[in-house]
């Protein structure tokens, strides 16, 4: 699951998700698959890429935490 940086200034100026440049700090996020930090210009941005996000991570796996369970 991705996790939010404590980032006074991030060091890209454009968004991650949409290419906007960004006028604020941003929202900075880390994933555990890409070694470099991600940087969004709004909440919704984001919101965005996590649902896309979960959604592939949720396709690569296959289903596999719930085949114990059935």
């Amino acid at each position: 699951m991705p996790f939010e940086l404590k980032v006074q200034r991030p060091a890209v100026s454009r968004c991650s998700n949409c290419g906007k440049l960004i006028n604020g700090p941003g929202i900075v996020v880390k994933t555990c698959c890409v070694n470099k930090p991600w940087v969004f210009c709004s909440k919704e941005c984001y919101r965005q890429f996590l649902s896309k996000w979960t959604k592939n991570q949720d396709a690569a796996g296959g289903g596999r935490l719930r085949r114990g369970l059935g």
